[in-house]
């Protein structure tokens, strides 16, 4: 594991300081999700929903879980980027910068500024040959750019741990990938996990897959962290 970063508090305005920081075009914007399951409050959501970040307990049984299923998963350091882009997390503490480097660097080119930060030190260098340690290089370049503890992981509205503080709290991020299958992205793993063919072509919430996913992850945890769960979701901006 290389260099340690205060965690990033689950607030869709720290994401959206950090997007735009990135390059996300200002057309889309993280919103909190409340319901997976409830239509009226899935209305509220503008639409369509293009990813979605969770904010999940690190739990006996989900730990279980990962280890069980990193057994079937390709063991290698990255994938090609062919269908979608994945990162190993090098970083202690970073699991929301991964959550949305997993989001923007695979959202349509179109939603991300041509002179940004992410392009100009990350997307332009970014190859399927780098090598683990070569990608963990580029993101620790671009986490000292944004300037990522000062400016994002003592803004939120609790007081922030301390970047080497062992948190029990970890995000992940479901995208569609090029070959419109859905995915789920977490730097923890062994690399991207296939959750097969979305069944919308935008609107990632209308996918039963995703949502039963989700309900594992809650079905899995000890009823101690049932409530430590979050979910944001990328879509069109309302201002």
């Amino acid at each position: 594991m290389g260099k340690n970063v205060i965690p990033l508090e689950s607030n869709p305005e720290i994401f959206n300081g950090l997007s735009e920081k990135l390059g996300l075009s200002p057309v889309l914007q993280f919103q909190d999700v409340y319901s997976i399951t409830e239509p009226e409050l899935l209305a509220f959501l503008p639409q369509p929903i293009y990813a979605l970040i969770m904010l999940f307990p690190i739990t006996g049984g989900n730990e279980k879980y990962r280890i069980e299923q990193d057994q079937g998963l390709a063991d290698s350091s990255h994938n090609d980027f062919k269908e979608i882009k994945w990162f190993k997390q090098t970083m202690g503490n970073a699991c929301g910068l991964y959550a949305l480097l997993h989001i923007l660097t695979n959202l349509p080119k179109d939603f991300i500024i041509d002179n940004s930060i992410l392009n100009k030190t990350f997307l332009s260098q970014l190859d399927a040959d780098l090598t683990t340690e070569q990608i963990e290089s580029l993101i620790e370049t671009l986490e000292s750019n944004i300037n990522l503890d000062e400016n994002f992981g003592n803004q939120g509205q609790t007081e922030a741990p301390n970047a080497d503080s062992d948190i029990d709290l970890h995000f992940i991020t479901f995208i569609k990938g090029k070959d419109n299958h859905l995915y789920e992205l977490d730097g923890r793993r062994k690399g991207p996990v296939d959750l097969g063919l979305s069944i919308d072509d935008k609107h990632i919430l209308n996918d039963s897959k995703l949502i039963e996913k989700i309900q594992f992850y809650m079905n899995n945890t000890d009823e101690a962290n049932k409530n430590n769960f979050a979910l944001m979701a990328v879509g069109p901006s309302l201002d």
